[in-house]
């Protein structure tokens, strides 16, 4: 009997700890799936901007995300932004492209903090270069959708 409880208290701590690891692995991504994950959502601008699809533009943002422009408002929620898209998508400089470099990713599982810069080719081979901070969070259908971007451009 005096051996129970010491095995018991054993047992006990020994499965705190496997469920601690289990919740530490569960919110930890590598760099690199960080990255992955970072660069296939960045392709999607480029396919929107080809395309001149501003909904797949808007689908990128989370239904709260907020854009952060250089000298304007902030945008609220993924239907303004998709607005601001389509507004963007007929310019007469003609975007053709949107490009980005990322120059770090970090965060966990649930929150992925991108930095960088980037630039929007146009039709006449120009580029609009700027540099970005994108939040990315995790979503409950498994998906990761901007819940901040913003953006200053470079000269």
């Amino acid at each position: 009997m005096k051996y129970i409880k010491p095995i018991v208290i054993s047992i006990y701590l020994c499965c705190v700890i496997l469920s601690c690891q289990q919740q530490q692995s569960d919110s930890f991504l590598s760099k690199e799936e960080m990255l992955k994950i970072v660069r296939k959502n960045d392709d999607l601008f480029s396919v929107g901007i080809k395309t001149k699809n501003a909904k797949l533009l808007g689908d990128i943002y989370s239904d709260s995300a907020q854009y952060v422009q250089p000298d304007r408002s902030i945008l609220d929620g993924k239907d303004s932004i998709r607005m601001d898209w389509e507004h963007f998508i007929v310019l007469k400089q003609n975007p053709m492209d949107l490009l980005f470099n990322i120059h770090d990713v970090r965060g966990s599982r649930e929150i992925i903090y991108e930095t960088g810069d980037g630039f929007t080719l146009l039709a006449d081979s120009t580029k609009w270069k700027f540099n970005y901070v994108n939040v990315w969070r995790l979503q409950k259908d498994g998906s990761y959708k901007l819940e901040i971007d913003t953006y200053n451009s470079l000269k």
